[in-house]
C-alpha cells in the first residue's frame, strides 16, 4: 500500500469531492489523480525501487509528482527548495539514484516541466517495505535521508486524527513546503480519511485569511511562527469562528501567543504537541490558558511510552523511521512531573557554558518572549575570548515600544549572569523553506 493507492480509492469513492485547494485552483479527488497520472507518464528514466530526490515549484506539483513517484513504484524524498548545490551532495551521500524536478510552466500547474536526472548510483536494498523518505535538519551536516513504510505513518491516522478531531469534514489550512514532514503528515491524514486540504503558494496572511473564510476552514494546522504572522496582520479586525481545532508544535507557545491565539480562532481547541521526524508524534497538551508552563507538553499519545535516562527523553512507539533502535531519543532533555506530563528542558545543544554560568537557551528565550514589548526573541550561542562562550538575542519588539524601553525591560529581568552579550532588533524572524525560524541567517 501506498498513497497514490489511497488517492485512487478516495477518487473512486468520491471523485467530485473537493479534495486540494491551492489559491484559486481547485481540484477533486478525480482531477487530482488525474494530474498525477499525467506527471507519471512524463517521468522517463525512473525505475521501481529507486530512491528519489524531489523537487517542485508548487504545493501541487510537490503532492502530485511526490505521489507519481509512488506510483511508479520508486521512492520520494522530498527536497526543501533552499538547498541549492546540497542536492548534488544529498543524492550521493544518501545513494540515491537521481533527482525529479517539477517546474510550473507559465504558472499552469495542468501543464508542468517534468526532468529527470540520473545519478547513475545502484539502487539500495531496504530491510523494511519503505514507499517514501524525508530529510533531517541537517543542522550538523549534510541531511541524512530516513525512510518510512506506509504503516508508520498511516497506521498511526486513527491515533492522531480523533485527538485532532481530523475526519470526512474536516477542511484543513496548512502552509509550507510538504519536505516539512509536519505539512506531509498532516496532508496525508487528511487523504487518509477523504477530506479537504486548503492552502496557498504565497506567505501572504491577507490571502490566508480569505482562504479561511472561503472554504469554511474548520481545522489549522501551522506553526506558531506563521499563526503570530496571521494574527499580527489581522490585528484583531477578523476572527475565524468556525475554527474548532488548531494543532502547532515545532515551538513552545508563550503566553503573548496564547493570547493572539485565542482571540483569531475563539472557538478552537487548541493543541500543543511535541514530535519528531524520525517518531512521529510524541506527547500533546490541551491549551487552555495564556499562563500554562509553556515547557509542558502534556501527556504521551495512546500507544506511545516514555522515560527519561541520564536527563534525555527516550520514546517507545512502534510509529518511526526505519531502522532506529527503540526506545529512541533524538537527544532532547527532559523530565516527567507527578502527573505524568513532559517537562521539556531543551536540546542538548541549546546550552551554553559562559564563565562557568551554564545557561539554556531555551529557557533565556521563553523567559524574553514574556517580557512586555516582545513579541519574538531566539538567543544564540557566539565565541567568546575572555569566557569561551557568550549569547546573542534577535528580538522582535511590539510596534509601538521603543527600543530604549525594552533594552531596560531586558536589563532588569535577568541577572548579570544572563544577560546578552548583544541585543539586535530586527523587524520580523527570517524563515527557512518548512517556516521555521532561519537561526543560520540571524548570525
Amino acid at each position: 500500500m501506498n498513497y497514490y493507492e489511497l488517492l485512487s480509492i478516495q477518487a473512486k469513492s468520491h471523485p467530485d469531492k473537493l479534495f486540494f485547494v491551492v489559491d484559486d485552483t481547485e481540484y477533486t479527488y478525480a482531477s487530482f489523480q488525474k494530474l498525477t497520472d499525467a506527471i507519471a507518464d512524463d517521468m522517463t528514466g525512473i525505475h521501481p525501487g529507486d530512491d528519489v530526490l524531489l523537487l517542485a515549484d508548487t504545493p501541487a506539483l510537490q503532492l502530485a509528482a511526490f505521489l507519481a513517484l509512488q506510483h511508479l513504484g520508486a521512492r520520494p524524498i522530498l527536497a526543501h527548495k533552499d538547498m541549492g548545490a546540497e542536492l548534488d551532495v544529498v543524492q550521493h551521500e544518501n545513494d540515491l539514484q537521481g533527482l525529479v524536478q517539477a517546474k510550473d510552466a507559465d504558472g499552469d500547474a495542468a501543464s508542468p516541466v517534468i526532468s529527470f536526472t540520473p545519478t547513475g548510483l545502484p539502487q539500495q536494498r531496504h530491510a523494511e517495505p519503505d514507499i517514501l523518505g524525508v530529510l533531517s535538519s541537517g543542522s550538523t551536516g549534510t541531511p541524512k535521508v530516513m525512510y518510512r513504510t506506509y504503516d508508520s505513518w498511516a497506521g498511526f491516522f486513527p491515533t492522531q486524527d480523533e485527538i485532532f478531531s481530523v475526519g470526512e469534514d474536516t477542511v484543513m489550512f496548512l502552509h509550507g513546503s510538504l519536505s516539512f514532514t509536519g505539512n506531509t503528515n498532516s496532508l496525508l491524514s487528511v487523504l487518509y480519511e477523504g477530506g479537504t486540504v486548503v492552502t496557498s503558494r504565497h506567505m501572504r496572511c491577507h490571502r490566508w485569511a480569505k482562504l479561511l473564510h472561503q472554504y469554511d476552514v474548520n481545522c489549522i494546522y501551522l506553526i506558531p511562527t506563521k499563526l503570530v504572522l496571521l494574527a499580527e496582520a489581522l490585528h484583531g479586525a477578523m476572527t475565524f469562528p468556525g475554527v474548532c481545532t488548531l494543532f502547532t508544535g515545532s515551538q513552545l507557545l508563550t503566553p503573548p501567543m496564547i493570547t493572539d491565539i485565542m482571540e483569531l480562532l475563539p472557538n478552537a481547541q487548541l493543541i500543543l504537541y511535541y514530535g519528531a521526524s524520525e517518531l512521529n508524534y510524541i506527547t500533546y497538551a490541551i491549551v487552555d490558558s495564556p499562563y500554562r508552563p509553556p515547557e509542558n507538553l502534556g501527556h504521551p499519545f495512546p500507544g506511545v511510552s516514555i522515560s527519561i535516562q541520564d536527563g534525555l527523553i527516550y520514546v517507545d512507539t512502534k510509529y518511526h523511521v526505519s531502522g532506529v533502535e527503540i526506545p529512541f531519543s533524538v537527544h532532547d532533555t527532559g523530565s516527567i512531573n507527578e502527573k505524568g506530563e513532559l517537562i521539556f528542558g531543551g536540546r542538548t545543544g541549546a546550552f551554553v557554558n559562559r564563565g562557568g554560568v551554564k545557561l539554556n537557551l531555551l529557557k533565556l528565550e521563553t523567559e524574553l518572549q514574556s517580557l512586555p514589548g516582545i513579541r519574538e526573541a531566539v538567543a544564540l550561542r557566539t565565541k567568546d575570548k575572555t569566557r569561551g562562550e557568550g549569547v546573542d538575542v534577535y528580538v522582535v519588539k511590539e510596534p509601538d515600544i521603543p527600543e530604549a524601553d525594552v533594552r531596560m525591560t531586558i536589563r532588569h529581568g535577568f541577572s548579570n549572569a544572563e544577560m546578552p552579550d548583544k541585543i539586535t532588533f530586527v523587524d520580523e524572524m527570517p524563515l527557512n523553506d518548512c517556516g521555521k525560524i532561519d537561526r543560520e541567517r540571524l548570525h
